[in-house]
């Protein structure tokens, strides 16, 4: 997520929306309730993303950052799956 510190193994998802909450208030709170690829793609329907630019990123063999665009020319999200 812009602005906020890499993720560690003792970080978790809502420590990264907490983090985010400082920059972006409104964005953080559609965040706190997503969970899953599942409610990630629901989000990106409702926020009329569904063309957007997307990628996956493999950390490792278990661990994969998907990466959405959200805003043209920038800002970009990453959500950690597994």
């Amino acid at each position: 997520m812009d602005g906020c510190p890499p993720a560690s193994p003792r970080r978790g998802y809502l420590d990264d929306v907490a983090a985010l909450r400082a920059d972006d208030p409104a964005l953080a709170g559609e965040l706190a309730a997503l969970t899953g690829v599942r409610g990630v793609l629901d989000w990106m329907k409702g926020r009329g993303l569904q063309g957007t630019a997307v990628d996956l990123v493999a950390q490792d063999e278990f661990d994969h950052d998907f990466l959405v665009r959200l805003q043209p020319g920038g800002r970009w999200l990453a959500f950690g799956v597994t």
